[in-house]
């Protein structure tokens, strides 16, 4: 039931989402649930209510293979459309665009309601029992996150290259069990963030192989991008929680841990990246 759809529908995409994250979050406010629950009200319009944060350091990437047990219900009345104790698949699969969104937002091992506005479920159209424009809520457990084989071997491939490039630059950098390597330029002295704290940050990317920059701004939580640690590329990610507010570091990535196959403009797949970060504030 978790598989995508599309409509050939024409809809008003902003005004429904606005329309169904109000309601989400009119429901929310209405229903606090536990002192303890992490609420995560994403730019995206979805939103996790983490009820237990699992063990695991990073979020699933798109090759993974993932196993989920979830509870699918319309936030309407409640109603379960859908239910699953072992669901084996990878975030690239044919799934909806809010599982897509959402898993990607927390750590193997987690418990977590999930809502998704309309648009980003099965939009106008519906599918089977869930009718046009339905906020959808799934209860998940994130049991499983396996990195493929594939995965295991070029994260191996590139650490080596990444190794090579430090000794040939005379780079004495900091290794992380990870995979990272990083050199901290300017210890600050504030707040270090946590997985999912808000943070303003200066974020230039550069390719290993020759150092083209294919991006250099400021970055700060917006309407467009919540801009919290959990949103970046793996690598960075695992950066910012070892930086109190104020410092520098340069941070060399292997490819999985930045965008793995996904090919953009400035960037191929499969790239070895240098980000250099500086922690300008952790946003309250």
């Amino acid at each position: 039931m978790v598989s995508s759809c599309l409509s050939d529908e024409t809809i008003a995409p902003a005004d429904q989402l606005s329309k169904d994250v109000k309601k989400i979050d009119d429901y929310l406010a209405a229903n606090p649930g536990s002192p303890t629950d992490i609420i995560i009200k994403d730019a995206s319009g979805i939103r996790l209510v983490i009820t237990d944060m699992g063990a695991g350091t990073i979020p699933p990437n798109s090759a993974n293979n993932l196993n989920v047990a979830y509870t699918g219900r319309l936030l309407s009345d409640g109603t379960i459309f859908d239910t699953n104790d072992e669901f084996l698949f990878k975030l690239s699969d044919n799934v909806i665009a809010g599982w897509k969104i959402g898993l990607a937002l927390i750590t193997e091992g987690t418990y977590a309601k999930l809502y998704i506005p309309s648009g980003w479920a099965y939009g106008t159209s519906g599918q089977g029992s869930i009718p046009g424009n339905a906020i959808l809520v799934f209860d998940i457990h994130l049991i499983d996150v396996v990195p493929t084989q594939q995965q295991v071997d070029k994260l191996e491939a590139d650490i080596e290259t990444i190794d090579a490039h430090l000794i040939t630059n005379e780079i004495e950098a900091e290794l992380h069990e990870s995979g990272i390597r990083y050199v901290v330029t300017e210890m600050g002295t504030g707040s270090t963030p946590l997985f999912y704290s808000p943070v303003k940050i200066g974020y230039k990317g550069k390719l290993l192989t020759d150092g083209s920059v294919f991006v250099d701004e400021i970055v700060e939580p917006s309407a467009s991008f919540s801009s919290r640690v959990a949103n970046y590329p793996h690598g960075v990610l695992i950066g910012l929680q070892l930086l109190p507010e104020g410092s520098k570091a340069t941070f060399y990535v292997p490819s999985g841990l930045a965008y793995g196959g996904t090919a953009f403009t400035g960037v191929p797949a499969n790239s070895n990246i240098i980000f250099e970060i500086e922690l300008l504030d952790v946003v309250d």
